[in-house]
């Protein structure tokens, strides 16, 4: 990997963690669904700063081009984080779902209660 491009990388890597902590610090985005872009950001530092890595994880689970083994890790994570969007979506939809019965239930209690 060519110098500047590690260079480029690696600040830019640096740049994106920072605003992801600026994000939580500012209550913009809530620490447990940004810990999946801060490992993927310390992970994505580790292999800017020794690429190697890459080809012996590539070479012990068989894969023979770096460049594939990138793709692979890289639809991992884009699976892992519509898995963790998936979640958080039904999550919230049970919430709604719970909220609007009890706004009911206190409707009709009004109801009663103004008869």
């Amino acid at each position: 990997m060519n110098n500047v491009l590690q260079i480029f990388l690696i600040a830019s890597l640096v740049l994106f963690f920072i605003i992801i902590i600026r994000f939580v610090a500012k209550k913009q985005l809530n620490l447990k669904y940004s810990l999946v872009w801060l490992l993927a950001d310390i992970v994505m530092i580790v292999v800017t700063i020794f690429p190697q890595i890459v080809d012996i994880v590539g070479s012990f689970i068989g894969i023979a081009s770096p460049v594939n083994t990138i793709f692979l890790f890289g639809g991992i994570f884009l699976i892992l984080i519509v898995l963790t969007l998936t979640f958080i979506v039904s999550h919230m939809i049970n919430r709604i779902y719970r909220m609007t019965q009890s706004i009911a239930l206190l409707e009709k209690r009004i109801r009663e209660l103004e008869k």
